[in-house]
């Protein structure tokens, strides 16, 4: 058969059709990131952007790196934001006519990355703050950057777009923290429930816009995990969010995937619930909890984006090692799978070790 680039692979995949070779897609910005910052890059990489990285290394980019910021929030008349940072902090204040909010963060070091640490919501006194001004918000896509990013990343990689957490992982990732949040949901379950309808009513608009645009993929960025959204948690609120979303997006002719990528093995029994066409990210074991056969039994012929753990492209663990298990993951999920890394590329990772996987995935019969 004719040679097929990347993007065209990529939409193969996920149509079960046959493409001549497997997609090798790593994510690399966060090695990119922490490298580049802290004057590490390897020598023949100095200079270099990261697409000239990814081309030298016959890879492709993982695209909602790209496309995310394509949809814009557009905040209410009556609703100010107001951002400051110095050299460790990052904050962050909403105020309206209801009240005000306030969220910190903390820069990581090297500068690369940020982590929350005073939510917004402190008590459900604040939900009505954070009520409206989601349902004041609105939402565009620019079509100008979607433009734009699909003439930078041209034949490497098909647009994909990530949405936000969903649901009760919105909640307790970005609003009020896990625990408070499940403090909250303990003791005002109904108020908690409510929040979560604005949540979906505010998220109506963002998913009406995507269904229009011209993604194909469309990704869950939920970060799911066991230890935070147990099977309880995750049949009460996600299974009902997915299916609906997931319909919604099929009928629009999208593929719908989701970012797995903590402990999942309680959950798995449940994947073929929420209509998703595939995860991202799952790290298995002995970075996450579950094997390569139990992954395949839960997806059956659903699509695996990624599968390699990321711990395996760091010095304990040796080429030959990283090898066998490669083949093992291809040998399990070929051809219903887009390789990488489960999740990212660390900083301190070999970019060796991703040469050689890209060939081994080049050259493995499909």
């Amino acid at each position: 058969m004719r040679s097929l680039n990347n993007r065209e692979r990529t939409i193969a995949v996920f149509e079960h059709r046959k493409a001549d070779r497997l997609v090798w897609q790593p994510r690399l910005h966060h090695w990119y990131d922490v490298n580049k910052a802290r004057g590490t890059l390897p020598k023949e990489y100095e200079g270099w952007d990261l697409l000239a990285i990814y081309d030298d290394l016959g890879a492709s980019p993982r695209a909602y790196h790209y496309f995310n910021d394509t949809i814009k929030v557009i905040e209410g008349d009556k609703v100010r934001v107001k951002r400051k940072a110095d050299e460790n902090y990052i904050y962050t204040k909403y105020e309206t006519p209801k009240g005000s909010l306030t969220q910190v963060e903390r820069i990581t070091e090297y500068g690369t990355a940020s982590l929350r640490i005073e939510y917004f919501l402190k008590n459900i006194k604040d939900f009505k703050v954070l009520e409206y001004i989601l349902r004041n918000q609105r939402f565009i896509f620019d079509k100008e950057l979607y433009k734009e990013r699909e003439r930078l990343l041209g034949d490497r990689s098909e647009p994909l777009i990530t949405v936000p957490w969903g649901s009760i992982q919105r909640f307790f990732i970005v609003y009020m923290g896990f625990q408070r949040g499940v403090i909250a949901l303990w003791k005002h379950r109904e108020r908690v429930e409510d929040l979560l309808r604005v949540f979906d009513e505010n998220d109506d608009e963002r998913f009406a816009l995507i269904r229009k645009a011209p993604f194909r993929l469309v990704n869950f960025g939920d970060n799911i995990d066991e230890g935070l959204c147990s099977p309880p948690l995750f049949k009460r609120y996600m299974i009902p969010y997915y299916q609906r979303r997931t319909k919604e997006l099929h009928q629009a002719g999208k593929f719908c995937t989701s970012h797995w990528d903590g402990k999942i093995k309680k959950l798995l029994p449940y994947f073929q619930e929420t209509g998703l066409d595939g995860l991202e990210c799952v790290p298995p074991a002995p970075q996450g909890n579950v094997t390569l056969e139990e992954l395949k039994e839960a997806l059956g012929d659903n699509i695996l984006i990624d599968g390699i753990p990321a711990t395996h492209f760091l010095p304990p663990v040796n080429r030959d090692e990283l090898k066998r298990f490669v083949m093992n993951l291809l040998e399990t999920f070929s051809p219903n799978i887009i390789v990488g890394i489960s999740d990212m590329l660390p900083p301190d990772g070999s970019i060796e070790k991703v040469r050689m996987v890209g060939e081994m995935v080049r050259e493995y019969p499909i």
